[in-house]
């Protein structure tokens, strides 16, 4: 819903709304909230909520407030009619609740701005994968066997896909397909393209959407970039639509991210397990643009970034990823030629944490707090890899 503030707080007692979510996501992408009883949204709107930045960045030492943005309401048609229940994005705020420097949102809106300044409006359409297991506490096990595009009784999601699809519509939000994917119990919903900051919202209320929906129904989804081995992995597929661009335009942009994508992987491609299905998908470091490619380039202006994961924070993603774009088409940058095996990616979680460390580019970008972002994705890693089975590493990575 776009709403102004007046037409928000209306709609909240029009409705007999009685608790208010202010939702945020950390620098992670999980998301976050705080619930408010409704009675206390205006206030919320004239003097934020404090949270610790431990919510953010995975490390406390300041004060944040969330501020909420009336533009983003959504509904949450999974929780009870009874004390109904609406969620509002809220961008970050310091104690003065002036904006955040590091807040994921900010840093999108900030770059959303600077392409525009060169004269490109930037669209964007996404296709998400996940997977969706049988509730059991000592294994993890699909839901079914079904394959690419199968049908009942083969295909056992369809009730579940058409629930989200449901849910979705209610929310506001416009999927406009969903199948069954490669893997047993693997499903892609995909998005029409939106502006940016919609587009990254939708994003996060598509996985509370899906996770709630497969928990009513007696099941689990699971984003994770590689569940089970030796299936299909899932990934999150970014379409990027240049208004305003030529084809020159383009290539130069699909140049600057493919330059700077080793700078960004550690947050598009953020756990131990995003490696083990870029390897599987497109080897490591390949910059092909053709078959199983990193990037694809569909007429004059829309790219395709098919490498991110649906771990990622996608407000920061989005964010670097037009950085690094509107770099190339002002440095006028060439697009390789097919073959050119110049590295996009890494081998490991560890080797990109390393990287990004040392990246003047990228500290930036997401300035003050990022060596604190990266130190927890690292804790996680070296945590995860003390697991031993693949339902432990299953739960550890149920929040993502």
């Amino acid at each position: 819903m776009d709403n102004t503030k007046s037409e928000l707080i209306e709609y909240v007692r029009e409705n007999d709304v009685k608790f208010v979510k202010l939702t945020f996501c950390d620098l992670l992408g999980r998301q976050r909230n705080i619930t408010i009883l409704s009675s206390q949204l205006e206030d919320a709107f004239e003097n934020g909520v404090a949270i610790d930045s431990s919510a953010v960045t995975g490390k406390g030492g300041i004060d944040l407030k969330l501020m909420p943005v009336s533009a983003m309401l959504s509904d949450t048609p999974w929780r009870p009619h009874s004390g109904r229940v609406v969620s509002v994005f809220c961008k970050l705020g310091d104690i003065d609740c002036k904006p955040y420097e590091c807040d994921p949102m900010v840093l999108l809106e900030e770059q959303v701005r600077a392409l525009e300044k060169i004269g490109i409006t930037a669209e964007v359409a996404t296709e998400c994968e996940f997977y969706v297991f049988k509730r059991d506490e000592d294994k993890i096990e699909p839901i079914d066997n079904g394959d690419y595009c199968s049908c009942a009784p083969f295909d056992l999601c369809e009730n579940i896909r058409r629930d989200v699809i449901l849910s979705l519509e209610d929310v506001g939000l416009k999927p406009i397909s969903a199948h069954h994917e490669r893997g047993p119990g693997q499903n892609e919903v995909d998005f029409e393209r939106s502006d940016p900051m919609t587009a990254a919202r939708n994003f996060v209320m598509f996985k509370a959407a899906v996770k709630n929906v497969c928990y009513i129904n007696g099941t689990v989804a699971s984003f994770m970039p590689r569940p089970l081995s030796g299936q299909p992995g899932s990934g999150l597929h970014i379409a990027i639509t240049l208004k305003g661009a030529d084809r020159a335009a383009t290539d130069a942009f699909a140049e600057g991210v493919l330059r700077r994508y080793r700078e960004i992987s550690c947050l598009a491609n953020p756990t131990l397990n995003s490696y083990k299905r870029l390897k599987k998908a497109f080897g490591i470091g390949y910059a092909s643009l053709r078959g199983a490619a990193p990037m694809r380039i569909f007429g004059d202006n829309i790219i395709q970034l098919r490498t991110s994961d649906s771990t990622c924070n996608i407000f920061s993603v989005l964010a670097l990823v037009f950085a690094a774009g509107r770099e190339g088409i002002e440095n006028g940058c060439k697009l390789r030629k097919e073959g050119e095996t110049d590295g996009v990616m890494f081998d490991s979680i560890e080797d990109a944490i390393a990287f990004a460390r040392k990246s003047k580019w990228l500290h930036a970008r997401i300035p003050a707090r990022l060596d604190e972002v990266l130190d927890t994705i690292e804790r996680r890693c070296k945590a995860a890899k003390e697991l031993k089975t693949d339902a432990e590493f299953f739960d550890f990575y149920a929040d993502i």
